[in-house]
């Protein structure tokens, strides 16, 4: 009679483990999944100028980026752009012996990585590591019937690293305009574009709400 009801005390103990309500405190261990998905919200796109400067030269370049909001303050994104730079220089006519001007005209394509820290809602500052695709001269060479510079060049992958720091105004969480003032700290004599002070600005805007 013992072993009886010992049988059925195991064989009730046995059924109650085996019913829906005795896994539930542990289905929500099975449900929640890692979202590994990007949040589109912290996705910012915007276009961007610059320009500088100097003694009878100029430059302007255009640089849309995106970037990723890390945090409210820490952005990471990258850049496709185009740098131009132009200067008059003084060369003496080798059949004339008299001064001249020449216009140097130097195109650029570039591609840049950077991170941007905003502090507050006033001051914004950059470190952007870029590579660029840019007209290069050589030795000059002179046409020996007008004694003028006859213009031979190729192009070269030239490395630059752009520090800035500058102004910026929220217009909401992400989503901001700045102006800041960059230097190029390698100072690549083949980056004439860079050799002076350039100043940028722009807006960048997260579409995706």
């Amino acid at each position: 009679m013992k072993k009886l009801l010992w049988m059925l005390l195991m064989m009730i103990s046995v059924s109650a483990l085996a019913e829906p309500g005795a896994h539930l405190t542990l289905s929500p261990y099975y449900k929640k999944k890692k979202s590994s998905k990007i949040d589109k919200s912290r996705i910012l796109l915007g276009p961007g100028l610059g320009f500088g400067a100097a003694y009878r030269a100029f430059s302007f370049n255009i640089s849309p980026s995106v970037a990723y909001c890390f945090t409210d303050h820490f952005h990471a994104g990258a850049t496709l752009g185009f740098n131009y730079f132009q200067s008059t220089e003084s060369y003496t006519n080798i059949n004339t012996g008299m001064p001249e001007l020449y216009k140097i005209k130097i195109p650029a394509y570039s591609m840049s990585i950077y991170a941007r820290y905003l502090l507050g809602n006033f001051l914004i500052l950059n470190v952007e590591p870029e590579l660029n695709n840019t007209k290069f001269f050589g030795a000059p060479d002179y046409s020996s019937t007008t004694g003028k510079i006859i213009e031979r060049s190729s192009r070269l992958l030239v490395p630059s690293v752009l520090i800035g720091a500058g102004y910026t105004q929220h217009f909401n969480r992400y989503g901001y305009s700045f102006l800041m003032v960059c230097y190029d700290i390698l100072q690549n004599p083949n980056a004439r574009y860079y050799q002076t002070f350039d100043i940028r600005a722009g807006i960048m805007l997260d579409l995706w709400k």
